[in-house]
């Protein structure tokens, strides 16, 4: 019988890889295409709204993978952070 909750779990952390290679490899396009360096491209807004939102998933799927106590309050710890540099970057700015 299929687990479907650790299916989810795992598919959370490996979409948060997969989203974080993702942006990673459209800032190197767009860095090249535009003759920047990278690292400027990867002070973007957007960008680094990507790279938290990878963060996040990967986070929560650690969070739901793992067995001990202690581990799931530390990924929980860390997604909260990245959730909060969402936030900031993304929803604040719009307020103002």
């Amino acid at each position: 019988m299929i687990d479907w909750i650790s299916v989810g779990s795992n598919a959370l952390w490996i979409i948060g890889c997969a989203i974080g290679l993702a942006t990673l490899s459209y800032a190197s396009w767009e860095a090249s295409e535009y003759g920047e360096k990278l690292t400027t491209r990867l002070r973007s807004t957007t960008i680094l709204a990507f790279l938290n939102l990878a963060g996040l998933l990967f986070s929560l799927g650690l969070a739901a993978t793992s067995d001990s106590t202690i581990e799931i309050i530390l990924w929980l710890l860390l997604a909260i952070a990245f959730g909060g540099l969402i936030i900031h970057l993304v929803v604040i700015p719009r307020l103002r």
